[in-house]
C-alpha cells in the first residue's frame, strides 16, 4: 500500500510538473517614443535636435527572418564540394518566438540574432573571382583568420534554395574575437579588420577597371551615410566628405583589428575602437560617448535597433543620413522584432569575460594593486567592475549645470583627443569612463584606439608632439601627441610594470 502512495504521488508530480507554465516574459516594447525621447543625451551643439523614425512608420517595416548561417573559409581552406553543399541547402528560420519557454530558450535564440547578417551579397562567379583575390589580402595584410581557416565577421546564408550570400554587419561580426589558439570569442573586442576589408573593396575595384567617377560616387555616397554631420563646423568633416575612393583606402588601411570608422564618426580623424560587450547590464550608458542611457532591458533592445540601421532614419534639424522610405512596408529597410531584439538582448546580458589564461606573476599582481589603491585609479575605475560607470567631460566642452544634474557625470576632464565627443554625429560632449576588466584581452586604448598597448599608455613620451602613435594615427598625419589621462605616467618603470600586471589580472 505504501508502495502505491508513493508511487501514485510521483506520478501525480510528474502531472502536475507538465502544467507548471514556463517563466513569463514581458517583452518590452522596443519603438516607444516616450522612452526614444528621454534615453539619449543631448548632442554636444545643443541646437541640433534629434528626431527619431515615427513608430506607426517603424512599425510598418518588414520584420528581419533569422535564417540558419555557415561559415565562410578562406580561398583554397573550405571543404570539398562546399559551395555546391551549399547550394543545395533549403532556407531554414531557425528564430520562432513561440518555441521560446526558458531562459535558456531565449538566450540560445538571442544568439542567433546576433551572428545573423544584415547586409548581403550575393556568390555569384564575378563574386567568387574576386574572393580569390580577397582572400589573398586577407593572408597579406594579417587577417584574423582561425585554425580552420573560418573568416569571422563574415557568414553564409541561404535565404532562396540554389542562392547562396555572403553577410555581413551583423552584431556578432564587430563583436567576435579570433583567440591566439584559433577559437571564437563571442561579446569580445572583435578583431576582423573591417575598415581594411573595405578599403579591399575599391582595390578589387580599381583592378576589375571600375572607372574611377563611379568608384568616388560610391564613396561618396558612402561618406555621407556613414559620417555626415552637417551642423558640425570642424576641418574633420571637410576633410571626410571631400575623400575620394582611393583617399578613403589610404584612410581605411591606417587602422588596425578591432578599430573601425564606425557609423556617425568620422573617417580620417575619429574612429572607433570596438568595445566588448561584457556586464552591460551593469552599465550605466553605451557608446563611447555615453549617447543612450542604459535604463533597462528596453534600453539595450532600442539601442541594438538603432546601431543596427534605424539611427540611418534619424532627423538631424532637417538632415538625415538616409532619406526615410515613402512606403515603410515596400522598402528594403527591415526590422528586428521586440522579440528578436529582446532575445539578443538576453543573449548580451548573459556574456561573462574571460579570465586571463596566462596572468602575470601573483607577487606582481599584488605589488600592482597597492599601487592601483595608492594613485586612486579606483576614483573612476571602481571595483567591482572597476568602471565607476560615469561620464567625463571631453576637452573643450562645458556642461551645463541641467546635463550635472540630470546625469551621472565626473565633472574632470582628463584632456584626452576630444574629437569623437564633439566633432562627431555621436558627439554629447563626454566619454564613458571605461572598465578595465577584460584588458588583458584588447587591441588598443583610448576611445580612438591611439595607443596599442598598455606599455604605450603608460609610455610619457607619447605626450611629444614628435611622437608616432603605435596605435591609430591619421594617414595623413606624420607625427601626433597622445594627449591626456596623465595618471601613472610618472611612475617608475618596476611600478608602472606592476601595475599593468594588475590591469592584465581583472
Amino acid at each position: 500500500m505504501q508502495k502505491l502512495i508513493v508511487v501514485f504521488s510521483l506520478l501525480l508530480f510528474v502531472v502536475l510538473a507538465s502544467y507548471i507554465p514556463a517563466v513569463i516574459h514581458e517583452i518590452p516594447k522596443t519603438w516607444d517614443e516616450e522612452k526614444l525621447a528621454t534615453m539619449e543625451l543631448p548632442l554636444a551643439d545643443s541646437t541640433t535636435k534629434v528626431k527619431h523614425y515615427p513608430a506607426d512608420q517603424y512599425y510598418q517595416l518588414p520584420e528581419m527572418s533569422v535564417y540558419k548561417t555557415y561559415p565562410v573559409y578562406i580561398a583554397g581552406k573550405e571543404p570539398p564540394g562546399y559551395y555546391d553543399w551549399l547550394r543545395q541547402q533549403k532556407p531554414e528560420m531557425i528564430f520562432d518566438a513561440s518555441k521560446l519557454k526558458t531562459e535558456e530558450d531565449w538566450i540560445k535564440a538571442g544568439e542567433h540574432v546576433f551572428d545573423m547578417p544584415i547586409a548581403f551579397t550575393v556568390v555569384d562567379s564575378a563574386y567568387a573571382n574576386d574572393f580569390i583575390t580577397r582572400s589573398k589580402l586577407w593572408k597579406e595584410m594579417g587577417f584574423s583568420i582561425n585554425k580552420d581557416g573560418i573568416v569571422p565577421g563574415l557568414l553564409y546564408v541561404v535565404r532562396k534554395k540554389g542562392i547562396v550570400e555572403v553577410g555581413r554587419d551583423g552584431c556578432g561580426g564587430c563583436h567576435t574575437r579570433t583567440m591566439p589558439d584559433g577559437s571564437f570569442l563571442k561579446g569580445a573586442q572583435g578583431n576582423f579588420a573591417f575598415a581594411w576589408d573595405r578599403a579591399i573593396d575599391n582595390i578589387i575595384d580599381k583592378q576589375n577597371k571600375i572607372p574611377d567617377s563611379i568608384r568616388n560616387k560610391k564613396t561618396s555616397a558612402l561618406n555621407r551615410v556613414l559620417f555626415a554631420a552637417p551642423w558640425v563646423k570642424q576641418e574633420s568633416q571637410t576633410y571626410s566628405q571631400s575623400l575620394d575612393a582611393d583617399g578613403r583606402t589610404m584612410e581605411s588601411l591606417a587602422t588596425y583589428p578591432g578599430l573601425m570608422f564606425r557609423h556617425g564618426s568620422v573617417i580620417g580623424n575619429f574612429p572607433t575602437l570596438i568595445p566588448d560587450l561584457f556586464n552591460i547590464q551593469q552599465r550605466k550608458y553605451l557608446d563611447r560617448t555615453g549617447l543612450v542611457q542604459n535604463r533597462d532591458i528596453g534600453d539595450l533592445m532600442r539601442y541594438a535597433a538603432l546601431n543596427q540601421g534605424l539611427d540611418y532614419l534619424n532627423d538631424y534639424n532637417g538632415f538625415s543620413p538616409r532619406p526615410r522610405p515613402k512606403d515603410p512596408a515596400k522598402g528594403d529597410l527591415q526590422r528586428y522584432s521586440d522579440e528578436q531584439l529582446y532575445a539578443l538582448a538576453k543573449f548580451i546580458y548573459s556574456l561573462k569575460p574571460l579570465a586571463n589564461p596566462n596572468p602575470p606573476p601573483v607577487k606582481e599582481i599584488e605589488r600592482g594593486r597597492i599601487i592601483f589603491q595608492q594613485q586612486k585609479c579606483g576614483n573612476c575605475h571602481t571595483p567591482p567592475y572597476y568602471s565607476s560607470g560615469q561620464l567625463t567631460p571631453a576637452l573643450g566642452f562645458t556642461p551645463s549645470d541641467d546635463l550635472l544634474m540630470q546625469y551621472d557625470i565626473k565633472d574632470t576632464c582628463i584632456g584626452t583627443d576630444p574629437g569623437l565627443a564633439l566633432y562627431t554625429r555621436r558627439g554629447t560632449g563626454f566619454y564613458k569612463i571605461p572598465s578595465l576588466i577584460g584588458a588583458w584581452n584588447r587591441t588598443g586604448f583610448l576611445h580612438s584606439g591611439y595607443v596599442k598597448t598598455l606599455e604605450e599608455m603608460f609610455d610619457k613620451a607619447r605626450l611629444n608632439e614628435d611622437y608616432v602613435p603605435k596605435g591609430y594615427k591619421p594617414a595623413h598625419v606624420k607625427t601626433m601627441a597622445v594627449k591626456g589621462h596623465l595618471f601613472g605616467l610618472d611612475l617608475n618603470e618596476k611600478d608602472k610594470k606592476a601595475l599593468i600586471a594588475f590591469i592584465k589580472s581583472l
